[in-house]
C-alpha cells in the first residue's frame, strides 16, 4: 500500500509541476497584457494633455473673436451715428442752401472788397459811405451764407473720412475675425478627433484589462489547485508516515515477544541471558 501512495506523491508532484508552469506562463501573460494596457493609458494621458492644450489654444481664439466682435460692433454703432450726423448736416446744409445768393461767392469777395478799397482810398460823402457799408453788411450776409455751407461741407467730409476709416477698421475685424474662427475651428476639429482617438484607445484599454483580469483569475484557479494538490500530497504523506508508524510499532512488538520468549527460554534452560532480555523480562514484570 505504501508503494501505492508514494506512487500517487510522484503522479500528484509531476502534476502540481505542470500546474505550477502552466500558472507561470499564465502570471506572464497577465502582465503582458497589463504592460500592454498601461502603455494604452499612459497614451491616453498624453493625448488628454494635447487635447487641453488644443483646448485651451481654441479658447483663447474665441476669446480674440469675442474681443474683436465687440470692438466691430463698437465701431458699427459710432459709424451708424456718424451716419446719422452726416444726414443731419446735409439737411442743415439744404436749408441753408435755400437762401443761398443768386451770386456766387466769388463775386460777393470782389464786390466786398472793391467796395471796401474805395471806402479806404477814396473821400466820398458820408451819406455815399455809409450806403457804401450798408452794402457791405448786406453783401457779408449773403458772403456768410456761403461760409456756414462750406464749413458744413468741411465737417461733412471731415467725419466721412472718420467713417471711411472705421469702415477699414470694420473690414478689418471682419478679415480677423473670419481667420481667427477657422483657426479655432481647426483646433475644435483636431480636438474633436483626439477625444475620438481617446474613446478608441479607452476601449482597447479596457479589452487588454479583461484579458488581463482573465489571465489573472486563471492564474488564481492554477495557485488554488496547486495548493489543493499539495494538501493532498501532505495528506498521503502523514497516511504514509502514520503506516510506517504503525508497521514499526507491529515490528516492535513482534520483536519484542521474540525476545522475551527467547529470554523465558533461557532461563528455564539456565543459561545466562543479555541485557536486552534482562530488560525486557523486566518490563513485563517476568522476573
Amino acid at each position: 500500500m505504501s508503494g501505492d501512495l508514494e506512487q500517487r506523491i510522484r503522479e500528484l508532484y509531476d502534476r502540481i509541476d505542470r500546474l505550477k508552469a502552466e500558472r507561470d506562463e499564465t502570471k506572464r501573460n497577465a502582465w503582458r497584457w497589463a504592460e500592454k494596457r498601461n502603455g494604452i493609458r499612459e497614451e491616453i494621458r498624453r493625448i488628454r494633455l494635447k487635447v487641453q492644450d488644443l483646448k485651451r489654444k481654441r479658447n483663447m481664439i474665441n476669446d480674440e473673436v469675442k474681443q474683436l466682435k465687440i470692438l466691430m460692433k463698437a465701431d458699427r454703432k459710432r459709424r451708424r451715428e456718424i451716419i446719422g450726423e452726416i444726414r443731419r448736416l446735409r439737411e442743415e446744409r439744404k436749408r441753408a442752401s435755400i437762401n443761398k445768393p443768386r451770386r456766387s461767392r466769388s463775386y460777393l469777395d470782389r464786390e466786398i472788397e472793391k467796395i471796401e478799397w474805395k471806402i479806404q482810398t477814396e473821400s466820398l460823402p458820408l451819406n455815399v459811405e455809409k450806403e457804401l457799408i450798408s452794402r457791405v453788411k448786406v453783401l457779408e450776409s449773403q458772403l456768410e451764407v456761403y461760409r456756414r455751407i462750406e464749413k458744413m461741407n468741411a465737417k461733412i467730409a471731415e467725419i466721412r473720412g472718420k467713417m471711411n476709416e472705421i469702415g477699414r477698421r470694420i473690414s478689418n475685424y471682419r478679415s480677423r475675425i473670419s481667420k481667427r474662427a477657422a483657426e479655432s475651428q481647426e483646433f475644435h476639429l483636431k480636438m474633436l478627433k483626439e477625444i475620438e482617438r481617446i474613446k478608441e484607445l479607452e476601449e482597447e484599454a479596457k479589452e487588454n484589462h479583461q484579458r488581463y483580469l482573465e489571465y489573472k483569475e486563471k492564474a488564481k484557479a492554477l495557485s488554488l489547485e496547486i495548493k489543493k494538490l499539495l494538501d493532498e500530497t501532505k495528506t498521503i504523506r502523514e497516511k504514509i508516515e502514520e503506516t510506517e508508524k504503525k508497521e514499526r510499532e507491529r515490528k516492535e512488538k513482534i520483536l519484542q515477544r521474540q525476545l522475551l520468549e527467547n529470554a523465558l527460554k533461557k532461563i528455564k534452560r539456565g543459561e545466562k541471558i543479555t541485557f536486552d532480555e534482562f530488560k525486557i523480562l523486566l518490563e513485563k514484570d517476568e522476573i
